[in-house]
Order: structure tokens, then sequence, then C-alpha cells
């Protein structure tokens, strides 16, 4: 009888470990692996996957010449930025270019540096086809990413997500670009930093 008390206690307290453990996870994963990568940033410096690496990164897609979404959220990248710094997380940023035939490295600098960018842990992407960018978009987002094929004038059509990076380079979760929920991603940043 004695052995079955103890027994049935270390299971209870096995359980009670477990579940406290599991309450650090990020809820609702996603866990899309990240493709191997390679491409230029804003500095014309080579940057891919093995860079993110043991790294957190919250990345996104955009592009400069956009007239409608992609300077907010780029804004909303920058603060973003700014917050984890005040918090002392260890995160990076990435955004890729889903026009890299106008968006060379110069012109991503320039843009990035509108809205006061720290390139020390945040890069700009480019250096790709229309087509791979569009692909890639798809196949590591689950996002679409078009340019109209008909229209030269037309804009790129994409999602407007920021995206979580663990340190495996695992997407683990997506968050909307627009209206940011800033806290949220902090507090997932800190999660990922624990583990």
């Amino acid at each position: 009888m004695k052995k079955n008390k103890i027994f049935a206690f270390l299971i209870v307290t096995l359980l009670l470990l477990l579940t406290a453990c599991g309450s650090n996870k990020i809820p609702n994963a996603t866990n899309w692996e990240l493709a191997d990568f390679e491409h230029i940033n804003q500095d014309n410096e080579p940057f891919g996957l093995s860079d993110l690496k043991g790294n957190i990164t919250v990345a996104t897609l955009i592009f400069t010449n956009c007239s409608t979404v992609c300077s907010p959220m780029t804004a909303n990248m920058a603060k973003l930025q700014a917050m984890a710094a005040e918090q002392q997380l260890p995160v990076q940023f990435l955004s890729f270019s889903v026009d890299p035939e106008r968006d060379d490295p110069d012109t991503l600098k320039e843009f990035a540096e509108r809205f006061d960018a720290d390139f020390n842990n945040w890069n700009f992407i480019t250096g790709y086809s229309q087509k791979y960018i569009e692909e890639f978009g798809q196949k590591n987002f689950k996002t679409w990413v078009v340019k109209p094929k008909n229209d030269p004038h037309a804009e790129v059509i994409h999602g407007t997500s920021f995206y979580l990076i663990d340190q495996n380079g695992i997407i683990v979760k997506s968050y909307d670009g627009i209206d940011v929920p800033y806290e949220e991603i902090l507090d997932h940043i800190q999660i990922l930093t624990n583990e």
C-alpha cells in the first residue's frame, strides 16, 4: 500500500513538472522549417541561413517602391527593434525584398535609413530573382508574393506578417505586421531566449 502511494506521488509530481515545462512554450506554434538560403544584404555582403542559426530572428517581406503597407510595416519593425533593445533581448531582424529587380543593396539601405534601422542586427536582403522570392515566400512563410505580369507599374502583392524564427531556423510563429502585438512578440522572444 505504501509503495502504491509513493508511486502515485511520483507520477503526480512528474506530471506537474511536465506541465510546468510546457507552460513556457509558445502557443499555437507553426514550426515551419526555413529553407537554406544565401543572398546579399544592404551592404552588398553575403547573408544566409547560417547567419540566422544560433540567433532568434524576426523576419518580414517588404519592398521599397511600395505605396501602401511596407513603410508602416518597416516603421513597426523599427519600433519592435527599439523595444527589444530596451529590454536587452538577443534578437536580430530580417527584411526580404519581394521586388529584388528594383531593390538593389543601395536602394534597400536608403529605404531602411528612413526608419532609423540599426544595421547592427537588422539585414535587408536581395540578390535573387522575382520567381525565386515568390516560391520562397510560399514554401517557407506560407504567404503569397505575386508581381503582376501585364502591368510594369503594378506593385508586388504580398503578405503583411512578421515571423519569429528560433535559434534552429524554425519559423515558430507569425504575427500581424500592421497591427503589431508588440508585447506578445517580446514575450515569445523571451521564451525562446530561456529555452
